[in-house]
């Protein structure tokens, strides 16, 4: 029986001269590529970098009580974006690691707030720098992606407070209710970067509503003791729940929204008016188009506020009788749209928009007709249209005004 040296294991010591002639053997057939070499690890392959994001386009806009700035950003930040005052007339916006698309550049805005918008990079990002016409606190936030809209950076310059203009307006209401003056608020739906539905070639809700909301304060200003006053006058944003505010900040007596129709089903035609439900909507395609209407806050910028405040309302809608006129009123409208023969009508629905919840104002919502259907857009978009439908809405609202004197008289 052999014997190993104390200490040293079998395989653990110094190498025999068979195994010396075994190492020599496997070099000489390696070398001779007779015996194949084990592969060569590849290297593992780098990470690659995270794609970086790119302000890709600013856009603003001038409404009366603000300008809206909106910075388009390809993907979200990394991090939070900064804000900050660092004078009385500039307000910065710094994006960390972000780029700048080269088409980004100056941007003129010269209205009564914003003098100009003048982005920079530099190795750590890139920063925004809007030059103030007068001082004010800007409010910065960001919007994720939603409705074909990209990631985003929003800022509202805000007006400051002008006293002496809210003494006028007060002064002009007084005046308009000591005349005993019918005052409607006409609410034109959309606006701003919240264009509403895109119908046939292209044509978007936002200008339609804009064109007929302004042609129906024509008609209502010509008529004897009546008012009306626009929640909107040019191509702005207006959060759902403001538009209510206007409505009251003027005293309105009526609500009347504009909108248009969009369906999937490009024959779908009609005109349909609506006024709020407390249980429920008309039908799933009214519930459907009242959710879509209500989410203009997402899209344009608002974050929406917790909870439906529709219980709250309750009842006060049904002590002071708003719903019933709102159904008269919505009566009203529909029987003078029915007039023309170019359009049919639909009928009276209910669904929860947001817009028709001022418990004291009876309120209405008419969707004119199709954008999404040929014909109808073709219609919506001529001017003509336009003040034939603004006018049989006003011929609406005076039947409801007589109607309700009488019954007052009663």
């Amino acid at each position: 029986m052999s014997q190993h040296h104390a200490g040293t294991r079998p395989g653990r010591g110094r190498p025999t001269r068979a195994s010396r002639t075994g190492l020599v053997l496997c070099s000489a057939l390696l070398a001779a590529g007779l015996v194949a070499a084990a592969p060569a690890r590849k290297p593992a392959p780098a990470k690659a970098a995270p794609p970086v994001t790119e302000l890709a386009r600013i856009r603003y806009w001038t409404a009366p009580e603000n300008t809206r700035l909106v910075l388009d950003l390809t993907r979200p930040l990394g991090s939070e974006p900064q804000f900050r005052l660092s004078d009385s007339l500039t307000f910065e916006i710094y994006l960390p690691k972000a780029r700048k698309s080269a088409a980004v550049t100056t941007e003129f805005v010269g209205d009564s707030l914003v003098a100009d918008i003048f982005p920079a990079v530099s190795e750590s990002g890139t920063s925004v720098r809007i030059r103030l016409k007068r001082p004010t606190t800007p409010l910065g936030f960001t919007l994720p992606a939603s409705e074909g809209n990209p990631d985003r950076i929003v800022v509202d310059v805000p007006a400051p407070p002008n006293p002496e203009a809210e003494k006028q307006l007060a002064q002009k209401v007084t005046e308009l209710k000591q005349k005993r003056n019918l005052i409607v608020a006409i609410d034109a739906g959309h606006g701003g970067e919240d264009p509403g539905a895109i119908g046939y070639r292209r044509l978007q809700e936002a200008d339609i509503t804009l064109a007929i909301a302004k042609k129906l304060k024509a008609q209502l200003d010509i008529m004897p003791g009546v008012t009306g006053f626009l929640t909107r006058s040019g191509d702005y944003f207006v959060p759902l729940r403001k538009r209510i505010d206007i409505a009251r900040r003027f005293q309105a007596d009526l609500f009347v929204s504009i909108h248009c129709n969009a369906s999937r089903d490009r024959d779908a035609t009609g005109t349909e008016i609506y006024f709020l439900s407390l249980t429920g909507a008309t039908d799933e395609a009214a519930r459907g188009l009242a959710e879509k209407e209500n989410a203009a806050d997402l899209i344009g910028g608002v974050s929406p506020e917790a909870g439906d405040d529709l219980l709250s309302i309750l009842f006060d809608l049904r002590q002071n009788d708003t719903i019933r006129r709102s159904s008269d009123l919505a009566e009203s409208m529909i029987d003078a749209v029915g007039g023309d023969s170019r359009l049919t009508t639909r009928g009276i629905k209910q669904a929860g928009f947001v817009v028709l919840k001022a418990p004291e104002i009876p309120s209405v919502l008419v969707e004119t007709a199709f954008i999404t259907n040929a014909r109808e857009a073709a219609i919506l978009k001529d001017g003509q249209f336009q003040t034939k439908f603004a006018e049989m809405l006003a011929q609406g609202i005076d039947q409801y005004r007589s109607s309700h004197a009488r019954a007052t008289s009663n």
